[in-house]
């Protein structure tokens, strides 16, 4: 059985397509030579061809120049080194352009391990760059300049609205940090007994305050009682009965008793067909009923040391003795002979 062997060459069109790969890549004309100056300052980059830091450039275009702002004869007869030099002196931070524009003078040796950058020039300029070793057998390297003015415009724009946005969001949280302790006032009453008088609605975040707020009232009064008074509370779902439960458990932990008064009958009814057990928890009708109780708990009573003045019942003595004065004045007296009888007359004795 015979078998055949093609060369790359054989089939139709072989050949032809073997000449062209071996074929060496045309050299450009003079013509194309001449216009690739005037193409790449059609471009809206700056690009700067530099051949060592103490010679001066070997390639300019025009958006360089301009982006850059420096005349003509700067880049043909200033060194690189002496160039980064005077672009350090446009530069804002004026004041540390030696490291700013220290990356410009370390050329990178590798080719494909480019350095960039940021440049923020007066007048609200920036400008973006990017230096390369060109792929050549020379040291050559290239420098890509673009414009970044709109982009460090809005980026700064950016930055303020966010310092405005941060500067509310921290007022909002110090405002909300004042609500929740005027919201949560512990309020020593006696000795070794606080009050902690509850309004409005309690979620999870504030939930964690009350009890923040109860277990340092504690530890700073040395309460041995502290009355919790839901009678601002209108509802009370299974998350704050949860919330007030823990509560209570982390004041029994430090030896505290504590007393939930205020309960309304629509709370109770509530609480009871949420199924929230109350059984370690000490309840009182409403707060002059809690004190009372904190008071015995703690060996203290309140006992009256004066009875108070009725002043409608004394207003009423002093009308009484008006009137009967003035019927004393209006009744006739008659007179009395208080003088003491004449003295009785004896007959004489007959001789």
């Amino acid at each position: 059985m015979a078998s055949s062997h093609h060369t790359q060459g054989d089939g139709p069109g072989g050949g032809v397509i073997e000449n062209l790969r071996e074929a060496a890549p045309p050299e450009p004309t003079a013509a194309i030579a001449d216009l690739v100056p005037e193409l790449l300052s059609t471009i809206g980059d700056g690009l700067l061809v530099i051949r060592s830091l103490n010679e001066s450039l070997v390639f300019h275009n025009e958006p360089a120049r301009r982006l850059l702002g420096f005349p003509a004869q700067a880049f043909a007869e200033t060194t690189w080194q002496n160039l980064v030099a005077q672009i350090g002196d446009q530069l804002v931070d004026s004041a540390n352009a030696a490291v700013h524009t220290r990356p410009l003078l370390e050329l990178p040796q590798a080719d494909h391990s480019p350095t960039t950058g940021r440049l923020v020039l007066h007048h609200e300029r920036a400008l973006e760059w990017s230096l390369r070793r060109l792929s050549s057998s020379e040291n050559r390297w290239l420098l890509a300049l673009r414009d970044a003015t709109p982009l460090f415009v809005s980026e700064r724009s950016l930055l303020q609205s966010n310092g405005v946005l941060q500067n509310v969001v921290e007022e909002q949280q110090h405002l909300l940090y004042m609500i929740r302790q005027l919201g949560t006032p512990v309020l020593p009453i006696y000795a070794r007994i606080v009050v902690l008088p509850l309004v409005g609605h309690i979620d999870s975040g504030r939930a964690e305050h009350v009890m923040d707020a109860v277990l340092a009232a504690i530890v700073r009064y040395q309460a041995e009682v502290v009355i919790i008074d839901i009678t601002g509370v209108s509802v009370v779902d299974t998350a704050v009965a949860n919330s007030l439960l823990q509560t209570v458990r982390a004041a029994d932990l430090i030896g505290t008793l504590s007393i939930l008064v205020g309960i309304s009958a629509e709370v109770a009814r509530s609480m009871v067909h949420l199924g929230v057990g109350l059984d370690r928890v000490v309840t009182r009708r409403d707060l002059q009923a809690g004190i009372a109780y904190a008071l015995r708990h703690t060996g203290h009573s309140i006992v009256r040391v004066r009875e108070e003045i009725d002043w409608l019942a004394s207003v009423a003595t002093e009308g009484q003795l008006a009137k009967t004065s003035e019927r004393a004045t209006s009744t006739p007296t008659t007179e009395t002979d208080l003088s003491p009888p004449p003295p009785r007359s004896t007959p004489e004795a007959p001789l």
